[in-house]
This record gives structure tokens, sequence and C-alpha cells, in this order.
């Protein structure tokens, strides 16, 4: 005949599973060790119950811990976390148990950094995993009979030790992505102030003969400046003579400070290059990131040499030269224009004097593609595409009388400055300036309405 066992799991679920009957049609088989006995699913179940509520225990032990070692939380702030652990401790035991602020019930987060929420994660994950692998190996499924005489494991102790968050040591709480690339930011802020303590403590050490009352309103300036670095401040720092409120701006030659807008181009790159390795968005950027910040470190302190050494003097001869041969090259001979109409709207335009200033046009291209293929021969292997490219886009806007390129990509808009080195740029400036006073000399005193001539003729 055919039996079936009705049985009732722990869960509530009906379980019919056919009997084993002897084949005198005896009573059930109980060679299967006992297969029908649903005792060990009971065991299995109850050893498992160790893990109840642990999360909440643990996050409890946390926030607990916390609360003993801040002294200067708020009183509303440590009552909120008084009620949050006694919660959690109740949820441990009754998980329908009212939290303090049912709209919302996980307040307590708030109060937990990355690291202390990590933490307890990762204590629970280990003491579930021991308790799980305890459980399986003394009353899991059917290895427990996997004995071939047919006897049972040995007893062993399920019981696992519940983890001591309570009095283990903080863990250091680390600054995020987004957190580490505002910081590296916000040091751009003080970049200005920190080159320009470095070019005045620079000078005043080339200052040998300084008195002492000198030398204190120096270091009181450098002092100032340097302070300014530190905070990162974006604004004036505060003079330490108040009836000279821009004193250590003057201690800066504009032949300096021209040096320091430079070296200041320089190093921000460096440092928004080191920046983007640590931004949220550049994952898998971070090797770039650091190769770019080297690349540029180098650069910088390849300018820094340059200013340093007192045998790269400019020579405003050749600046002069360059910017007469840019003249020479385009003669100009103003227009005629009757007399008496200079009241008319396009009387400067008509008369060429706008066509004779137009004249300085696109020399800063011509100035800048010049450098730039010099350049060729000491170029890096790998920075050679860019030069090029560089090249191309800079003879682009010479043709077509502009003073900027067109960027090469997006993502660098003057990606050409370091390919240039400190006394390039120096001359550049000082030919474009020498050009501008011949231009402005030369055009404010032309004779557009032949005004002279036409005296001469009456006469």
């Amino acid at each position: 005949m055919n039996l079936t066992i009705r049985t009732t799991l722990a869960n509530g679920a009906i379980w019919l599973m056919p009997a084993i009957v002897s084949a005198a049609g005896g009573s059930p088989s109980t060679g299967l060790g006992g297969a029908t006995n649903l005792h060990g699913l009971d065991d299995y179940n109850g050893c498992m119950a160790q893990t109840a509520g642990a999360q909440e225990k643990l996050t409890a032990q946390v926030l607990q811990r916390k609360l003993d070692s801040s002294s200067s939380l708020a009183a509303l702030d440590r009552q909120r976390l008084q009620e949050d652990i006694e919660w959690l401790n109740a949820k441990a035991a009754n998980p329908r148990a009212p939290a303090p602020d049912p709209r919302n019930p996980q307040r307590y987060l708030l109060a937990m950094t990355d690291q202390e929420q990590m933490e307890v994660s990762g204590a629970y994950g280990r003491f579930a995993n021991e308790v799980h692998d305890k459980c399986e190996a003394q009353y899991g499924g059917m290895s427990q009979f996997s004995d071939p005489a047919g006897r049972r494991h040995a007893a062993i102790d399920t019981r696992v030790a519940f983890p001591d968050l309570l009095h283990a040591a903080p863990p250091v709480s680390q600054p995020s992505a987004a957190e580490q690339h505002k910081n590296c930011m916000a040091s751009l802020g003080g970049l200005r102030w920190q080159l320009m303590a470095e070019h005045m403590e620079q000078k005043l050490g080339a200052m040998p003969n300084l008195s002492a009352q000198e030398r204190k309103a120096w270091d009181e300036d450098i002092a100032v400046v340097r302070a300014a670095a530190q905070s990162n401040a974006r604004t004036m720092p505060q003079s330490p003579d108040p009836n000279n409120p821009m004193r250590y701006m003057t201690r800066l030659t504009p032949q300096d400070q021209m040096a320091m807008i430079q070296e200041q181009s320089a190093r921000s790159q460096q440092l928004l290059a080191g920046c983007s390795g640590s931004s949220p968005a550049s994952a898998g950027g971070g090797q770039v990131g650091a190769q770019r910040s080297q690349e540029l470190a180098a650069m910088h302190e390849r300018r820094r040499a340059e200013r340093n050494n007192t045998s790269n003097t400019l020579d405003p001869g050749a600046a002069n030269a360059e910017a007469q041969a840019w003249l020479a090259a385009r003669p100009f001979k103003p227009r005629a224009y009757a007399a008496g109409s200079a009241t008319q709207a396009d009387y400067l335009d008509k008369s060429g004097a706008l066509a004779c200033y137009d004249r300085q046009k696109g020399f800063r291209a011509h100035q800048t593609t010049q450098r730039l293929m010099t350049k060729r021969t000491t170029a890096a292997p790998q920075d050679r595409q860019e030069l090029e490219a560089w090249i191309t886009a800079w003879g682009a806007a010479e043709q077509a009388g502009k003073d900027e390129p067109a960027p090469i990509s997006p993502t660098n808009q003057q990606g050409w400055l370091r390919f240039l080195s400190g006394p390039d740029q120096q001359e550049m400036n000082m030919a474009n300036s020498a050009l501008h006073d011949m231009i402005r000399r030369e055009c404010s005193s032309m004779d557009y309405m032949e005004v002279g001539t036409k005296d001469q003729k009456t006469k």
C-alpha cells in the first residue's frame, strides 16, 4: 500500500512525502537514518537564528561608541542618537518596533560616516558567514549522513562569538573622491600668493644692503602674502602698513609680475592635471592625469631654472628688429580723402586710418608660429603630434589676421604654452609692445586729409 506522511514545516508549509514501506508491508523504514524526521531542519533554523537582528545590534554598537567618544555633540544630536540606539536594539528583538521618527526611519545613517557603515557591513558579513558555515556543517542537507557507515559527524559547537564594535577602534575617515577633487581645486585659490611670496623671497635674497627697517618691512609683506597662500585666499591680503594698503604689490617690478604670471599659468595646468586624477568623473584616467602632471611639473622646473639663470637677458634690439621687419612687409600710404568730410561716419574707414592700425593684426600669431616651429627638433616624440597641431592652428590664425588660434580640442585650450619657455614669451611680449608703439606713432602722425599739402598749395 502507499502511505503519505503529512508534515508541517517550521515556516507553516505542508509537506506531503511518500513513506518507504518494508517489503513485508510493515512500518516506515528507518534505513535512511531518520530522513523522514524534520527535527534537523528545526535545529538548523535555530542555529541560523544567531544572525537575527545582528545588523541592528552592530549599528547600535557603532552609534553608542560615537555617542561615548563625542563630547562636542549638540544636545539635540545626542538625544537623537540615544533614541536611535534604543530603537535599533529593540528592533533586533522585534522587527516591528516603531522608529523614533517614522517619516525618516534611517536617520541614524546620517550620523555615520561611510567608513563606519562599511565597518558594520563587514563585521556582519564575516559573522553571518561563520554562522552559516557551522550550521551547514552540523545540520545542513544530507551532508551530515555522508559517512558510508551510516554514522553522523561528531557534534560541533555551532555558537559564534558576536562581534564587539563598541570597544573597537573607530575606522580612520578618508575623504571621498568628490571631497579630494574639491580640496585639490581649492588649492588653486592660493597659487597666486604662493608664487608671489616665492618671488619676493628670491628678490629679497638678492638685496644684501637693505637696512634693518627695510628688511623688516619686506619680511612683513612676505608673511601676509604667505598667509594668504596657506589659506587659499581669493581676496587681496591685508597689508601690514595701513597707510600703504598695496605695499606688498610694489615689491615686484612689471617684469617680475610677468614672469610670475607665466609661472602661474604653468603651475595651474600642473595642478589641474593632478586634480583630474581625483575627480569622480575621471575613473580610469588617473594614470593619464598623473603622467600629464609630471610633464607639467618638469616644464615648471625648467621655467624656474630659466628665470633664475642670469644669462637669459632680453635683447630690445632684436625685438625692435622683429617688429620693423613685420611693418616693412606691410607698407602703408593713406588714401586721399576730401577735406571737410571728417564729420562723416565712414571717415576713419575711407581715409585708411583703420587700415593703418590693422597692420598689427596677426603679428602675435606670427610670433607664436615661428617660435613653435623652432621647437620641432627638441620636442619629445610623444609631443610632436600636438606641437604640429598647434603650429597649424597658429598659422591659420596668422593668415586670418587673428591673435588667438582655434583650440586643437575642447579640453586643450592653451596647450601651446608648455612648448614655450619664459624667455620665449617675454621676447614675444617685448616685440609686440615695440610693434604697437611703432604703429601708434606712425598712424597718429599721418595727414589723412592732406591738410598740410593743401596749405602749401594755397601759399
